[in-house]
């Protein structure tokens, strides 16, 4: 006689999910720690970087300050103040640097090749920004004076001669012969003879 055979389960329901959920459980865990040590890492190598980083910036300064000390030394200014006015002083080395060609003697020896005899020239000055020479004098006749304007403009060196004043004057005495006083101002740009565009300056 045989005798059936009976199979009787005798572990919990539901453990195999429960096995399941504690291996989820347990990756997570390992991806939380994972991830802390990355973050952790990470967060250690940017505050050395940030160390480093300021370490410089300090050295700097103090660089900048042995720099600007040893400069007041020297009598050098440094100071913040000085270096807001450096475009402005770098704008008049320019200036000056054009101007170092500029000739006293050879404007003087343009203009007495220009000024007839009878013309007297009490001042001369040169208006550096527009390059215009600011001539005033007396000359004995009105003729004369249309002469002067008419060497000028004839010159290679002058041109836009442009008469701002003239007065008629006497000389002090019974007999005093009148004369004409007078100011100009006119463009100048000293005549340079193998330059090309000298000859092209006059039309």
């Amino acid at each position: 006689m045989m005798v059936p055979r009976v199979h009787i389960k005798l572990s919990a329901p539901g453990l195999n999910h429960l096995t399941l959920t504690q291996f989820g459980l347990k990756a997570i865990i390992a991806l939380g720690l994972t991830l802390t040590l990355s973050f952790w890492w990470i967060g250690t190598t940017i505050k050395e970087q940030i160390n480093a980083i300021e370490n410089q910036t300090q050295r700097i300064i103090t660089q900048t300050r042995q720099v600007i000390d040893q400069a007041k030394i020297t009598g050098i200014d440094l100071s913040d103040q000085a270096i807001q006015k450096i475009p402005q002083q770098v704008s008049f080395v320019k200036q000056v640097r054009e101007r170092v060609g500029f000739s006293w003697t050879t404007l003087l020896t343009d203009l007495e090749s220009s000024v007839p005899k009878r013309i007297i020239m009490n001042a001369v000055s040169l208006d550096e920004k527009t390059n215009t020479v600011l001539l005033s004098g007396s000359a004995q006749s009105l003729k004369d004076l249309n002469l002067l304007i008419h060497q000028l403009e004839k010159h290679q060196a002058f041109r836009d001669v442009i008469l701002t004043q003239h007065a008629n004057k006497k000389k002090k005495g019974a007999k005093g012969q009148p004369y004409i006083v007078f100011s100009m101002k006119v463009f100048y740009e000293p005549y340079e003879p193998n330059d090309p565009l000298s000859k092209t300056m006059k039309s």
